[in-house]
């Protein structure tokens, strides 16, 4: 009673307050040391342990990206799935992260920039591995140096990551020194904080409440950081015999989830139990030993152990490091690395065996590569992301290539086929690569190539192999141009025989052969049409050909015909025939021997018979016509013209006597009668000079246009003086002609520019000359010379309607009214005549009130 009366009397809460508070302050001061040393502690092994992971990623990249390169390089694998490339990315990242951890520490952060250099030079070494080309044998000495110098940048590397890993040890034993410091405060210090934590009691609660919050923020990153890495972490407890003296066991404290991948047991199940309850032989091997030695020793070690499971055995790296009572471990499954190195062993040996008869097989095929005549190519398929090949690039050709193209096989390997001849998407080769490289098929192809300055026929066969394809090509141009030929002989002569025979019915000729040992005789189908027969009516004899022969001609022939077979030399002669309908025909005959056998060709000659002997009456009357034309000119030139000079005389001294007794409109009629009179007379002066121009070769000398265009000009000075008329003169070459024809060619021109200026503008007249080739010429005229001089007539002038530019050459055409412009018509047709007797052309455009230019062609 008296008991429970205690536990309800208010004093007895005061007294425990009392007592609570004291206790209080003293364990609220023992706990915030603790839990501000826990803080620390839980800081500096969080990020000792992150560096610690980020270190092993580091290196387990390096060993990854040494351990895919070796993987091709000994399988000699060209697809380079499996490429330091993979790994390098992942690396960097890595680095990256550890100078972010360790920017505080200078010592780390020389050790990182170390490590930076020498990762460089393996990223260096591993690409001069990656660009080794699969023909060169793995033993090759250069090949080994390239192995050699990967295995020397890991070694400096894994030196500098045991550097760094005691630097983080250091740093570690640092820590617990100064906890040591700390823990050793004297008890004055003790009472002072006890007594301060008494004035603030409320802010250490609220204090305390925060870094509790911290503290489990910071576990909670720690386990984030350990679950995700690559690694097994685990923190290990020493379990100790009953003395105290000797470990006989280790529990485990904690491990991260990467633990369930080798034991099949999550981090929960592990909790608290022996390592050897889970791994039984664990205590038989040096792995309990090596974490006994780090107990005792305190040193970090680095130690290898595997472990049997299910019929298989996987290998592990583990680095021990003591931290407070326990063993904090961080191990790396190394299966992969050592069943590569275990299988590179091996497939050392293997290689060694084989390299001596790769090596003489190697030496054969290149023999016979070598020595063959056709190019010999192997190229790997270049696909995009897709899948789709885009293009071939070059692995192996034969010196037989350099021959073929020109291109040294060295400066090949490694090119696209598409940079070195881009022909291939054009003329459809590339495409049959495609299809040879994804459906299996062989293909061909036989096309053209510029090589070497010259273009080439080439033959090309392809063929798959693995993954890429084997280009066979050889030159056929001799091949296809022997082909091209034969095709082009053989149709020429079926052209020519289709053109002979249809020649010869045109040319009314017949064709025989005539074995004169044998007697045997052929005759063409036209030959029996001349003679009126059916084709192959009879047997083609000289027997049965000589009744066509015309009776008084028939002497004759066979003497002509024996004569021509004993001289044996050609002979031609002209007989008669009488056909199969009685017609008499005239036929010439010539004949010669070829090998022996005498090939011989009649012709129809009886129309040209007939048409020499009409040509010949012909020429009579053209004969008789001249002389008439002759004496018409002698008559026109005196005859025609004394009526006119007498008419002009006598209107004359009627005109010039007593004009009051005319009238004017008689006067009118007089001045009409004159000019009818004039005009006439310069028709008649014009016709005369029309006709007496010729094509006399005699006559002809060298003309200097230059200087007989001013003589032309001089004589015109007083028109063009009166009209202003602008001469703009260009030089002008020597021509070979007829002097006066030339000047009167000139003075037509310059004339009519002259007479039919326009009153729009300022009267101009330019011309010009240059020389031009044949084939340049656009006008259209029978050209025989190489090149012609083109000399051009051009002015302002009143021009004319284009439609008419042919007509005005014509002879007495005129484009205008006599009371507009005087003039006869014949002066062009003078121009053109004289321009077609010196063998050239002539031509006008002009436009209506825009001006005409004349083009005249002479052969230069």
């Amino acid at each position: 009673m008296a008991l429970k009366r205690l536990v309800s009397s208010p004093k007895f809460y005061v007294i425990m307050l009392i007592v609570a508070t004291a206790l209080l302050i003293f364990i609220g001061g023992i706990s915030y040391k603790q839990i501000d040393r826990l803080n620390k502690s839980a800081e500096a092994v969080s990020r000792i342990i992150e560096v610690e992971i980020h270190i092993n990623q580091l290196f387990t990249a390096y060993s990854q990206m040494q351990a895919a390169e070796l993987k091709n390089h000994l399988l000699q694998d060209s697809t380079r799935l499996s490429s330091y490339r993979v790994y390098r990315d992942k690396a960097m990242d890595a680095i990256i992260t550890l100078e972010e951890l360790t920017k505080n520490r200078p010592n780390q952060q020389k050790i990182l920039e170390s490590i930076s250099v020498w990762q460089d030079s393996l990223f260096l070494a591993l690409n001069q591995l990656t660009a080794r080309p699969l023909k060169n044998p793995v033993n090759d000495p250069q090949e080994k140096e390239k192995i050699g110098k990967v295995s020397a940048t890991m070694t400096q590397l894994n030196l500098l990551r045991n550097q760094l890993q005691r630097a983080e040890q250091s740093e570690l034993e640092k820590r617990k020194a100064q906890y040591a410091t700390q823990i050793t405060l004297t008890p004055l210090t003790t009472l002072f904080l006890s007594f301060f934590a008494l004035c603030i009691f409320v802010v250490s609660f609220i204090q305390i409440n925060i870094l509790r919050k911290k503290t489990t923020r910071a576990e909670e990153f720690l386990k984030s950081i350990l679950a995700g890495s690559d690694n097994i972490i685990g923190y290990l407890l020493p379990i100790y015999n009953n003395t105290g003296d000797r470990i006989t066991d280790f529990k485990i404290a904690f491990t991260n989830e990467k633990i369930e991948s080798v034991l099949g047991k999550n981090p929960e199940e592990l909790a608290n139990t022996k390592v050897s309850e889970v791994v039984p032989a664990y205590l038989r091997d040096k792995v309990f030993q090596e974490l006994v030695h780090v107990m005792k020793e305190g040193a970090p070690r680095k130690f290898e152990s595997f472990l049997k499971q299910n019929g298989s055995t996987r290998w592990f790296k583990t680095t021990a490091t003591l931290m407070d009572e326990g063993v904090l471990t961080t191990t790396t499954d190394s299966t992969t690395e050592k069943v590569y190195t275990k299988n590179l062993k091996h497939l050392n040996k293997r290689l060694e065996e084989r390299n001596k008869d790769l090596g003489q097989t190697k030496a054969f095929l290149n023999n016979i590569l070598e020595s063959a005549s056709n190019t010999v190519s192997h190229l790997e398929s270049v696909k995009d992301e897709s899948g789709n090949i885009i293009d071939f690039k070059y692995l192996f050709s034969n010196k037989e290539i350099e021959n073929l193209t020109g291109i040294s096989p060295n400066s090949l390997i490694g090119k696209s086929i598409s940079e070195v001849f881009p022909l291939i998407h054009s003329n459809g080769l590339f495409d049959l690569m495609v299809k040879c490289a994804t459906e299996g098929s062989v293909e061909t192809l036989e096309t053209q190539y510029h090589l070497m300055g010259k273009w080439k026929w080439i033959h090309t066969t392809i063929n798959k192999l693995n993954t890429g394809i084997t280009v066979t090509s050889y030159d056929t141009t001799a091949i296809v141009k022997a082909q091209q030929e034969l095709l082009e002989l053989n149709e020429q002569l079926t052209i020519q025989n289709s053109i002979l025979k249809d020649a010869e019915s045109v040319a009314k000729i017949g064709s025989y052969r005539w074995d004169v040992a044998t007697g045997e005789a052929s005759m063409s189908d036209n030959f029996y049409r001349l003679l009126e027969c059916e084709i192959d009516e009879f047997v083609p004899t000289f027997d049965n050909y000589r009744p066509y022969v015309h009776p008084k001609d028939q002497r004759m022939f066979e003497e002509k015909l024996q004569y021509t077979l004993d001289k044996k030399h050609d002979n031609v002669f002209v007989y008669r025939i009488v056909t199969k309908t009685g017609k008499i025909k005239h036929f010439q005959h010539s004949g010669h021997f070829v090998q022996d056998k005498f090939v011989g060709v009649v012709k129809d000659i009886t129309k040209e018979l007939k048409d020499a002997q009409k040509l010949q009456e012909r020429n009579l009357e053209l004969k008789r016509s001249n002389k008439e034309l002759e004496s018409f000119n002698r008559v026109a030139s005196h005859d025609l013209q004394e009526p006119l000079r007498k008419i002009q005389i006598f209107i004359s001294r009627i005109t010039e006597g007593n004009l009051e007794k005319n009238s004017e409109r008689n006067l009118e009629y007089l001045h009409k009668i004159s000019s009818s009179a004039n005009r006439m007379q310069n028709l008649i002066k014009h016709l005369l000079a029309y006709s007496r121009l010729k094509k006399n070769k005699k006559d002809r000398t060298l003309i200097d246009l230059n200087e007989l265009v001013e003589k032309i000009l001089e004589d015109y000075e007083a028109p063009i003086n009166e009209k202003k008329i602008n001469i703009l003169l260009h030089p002008l070459p020597d021509i070979n002609g007829i002097p006066f024809q030339i000047e009167q060619l000139f003075s037509n021109l310059l004339s009519n520019s002259i007479k039919y200026t326009s009153v729009l503008e300022p009267p101009r007249i330019e011309i010009g000359c240059q020389k031009i080739k044949r084939k340049n010429i656009e006008d259209d005229f029978q050209k025989k010379a190489a090149n012609y001089y083109c000399i051009t007539v051009k002015d302002n002038g009143i021009g004319f309607d284009p439609t008419n530019a042919e007509k005005i050459f014509g002879l007495f055409q005129r484009l205008h009214q006599k009371n507009e412009y005087s003039g006869t018509g014949i002066g062009l047709a003078i121009c053109k005549k004289i321009v077609e007797n010196h063998r050239g052309h002539i031509v006008a455009d002009g436009t209506l009130n825009k001006g005409a230019i004349f083009r005249i062609y002479l052969p230069a």
